[in-house]
């Protein structure tokens, strides 16, 4: 099963999934894939992709870990590592040098790492400057993509029994703010993206309940500060993942129920698939899913 998908552009992409998976494309058309020694009862929920030689994978579980490679896969470095009681690691997300990485609360407190080195090396987040949690409250690592850059800015997805959040980090202040997203029993936010340059979409509902068509996409055209709800026109259901071509203008949001896609900055939606997949990434002008048991598909437009 595959989760973690990242394009670097139409041609260069790395993926990640179960079993200690990671897969590499090169050429926009044929993928490479193996399996990490040693890591095989890993399920790596996330990938970032830094060239075609480097990239971060993200394992999600009890085993809080971080590897990198810097030669194509042939040699993997264990560059963050955490096993204690209530880890689980949700995702990852960079821009240029600097990337966080964010988990479930433990102890009352979301966790939450830095990089300023493009990965190689990682630093724990005093957990006493985040937002407190909400009973039950957590992260999604559907596809590693519940967490947004954007400069300064840092975005933050949660769902839970009480409600879906944002924690958005701008100027040095940390602010929880609720969102019209469904809520409850394995529902909350799974995926956000980023529209340029503070748009903010985000997708998911609840995986209990695949094919419910409302309380599944929320937008935000302030850089995550206040949020509206979709009313028509939603993706068809649950949706684990959502990305967008800045070249095309073009969102598209995936899920086990199918695949729906915006060309108007996720006010509408249209739909595309009636085939489920976990994950996407777009480029410029090809775009990549992926999903249970290996299953990918290639988007053109």
């Amino acid at each position: 099963h595959v989760r973690g998908l990242h394009l670097l552009n139409d041609k260069v992409a790395w993926a990640s999934g179960a079993a200690g998976t990671y897969m590499r494309c090169l050429d926009g058309n044929e993928w490479f894939a193996d399996t990490i020694a040693g890591y095989t009862h890993l399920d790596f929920r996330d990938v970032h992709a830094i060239n075609d030689s480097t990239a971060l994978v993200m394992a999600a579980g009890n085993e809080g870990r971080i590897l990198r490679t810097e030669d194509a896969g042939a040699s993997w470095i264990e560059v963050y590592t955490r096993l204690d009681t209530g880890i689980f690691l949700d995702g990852m997300d960079f821009q240029g040098n600097i990337g966080y990485c964010y988990g479930d609360p433990i102890d009352g407190k979301i966790m939450l790492i830095k990089s300023e080195d493009k990965g190689k090396t990682w630093i724990e987040i005093d957990p006493e400057t985040m937002p407190t949690a909400m009973p039950k409250e957590a992260g999604f690592a559907a596809s590693g993509t519940g967490i947004v850059v954007n400069g300064k800015a840092i975005h933050i997805a949660t769902g839970g029994d009480l409600a879906a959040r944002v924690l958005t980090l701008q100027d040095g202040e940390w602010k929880a703010i609720s969102t019209p997203m469904r809520g409850g029993e394995a529902c909350g936010i799974f995926s956000m993206a980023l529209i340029p340059p503070s748009t903010l979409v985000t997708v998911g509902g609840c995986y209990l309940d695949s094919a419910a068509s409302l309380g599944n996409c929320t937008i935000s055209m302030d850089n995550g500060l206040s949020w509206e709800s979709i009313s028509e026109n939603q993706p068809r259901g649950y949706r684990s993942c959502v990305d967008y071509s800045e070249f095309a203008d073009l969102l598209v949001a995936s899920g086990r129920t199918g695949i729906d896609y915006s060309l108007d900055k996720g006010r509408t939606w249209l739909p595309l698939s009636d085939e489920g997949f976990y994950t996407c990434s777009l480029g410029d002008s090809i775009g990549w899913l992926m999903g249970r048991g290996g299953k990918l598909a290639k988007l053109t437009w």
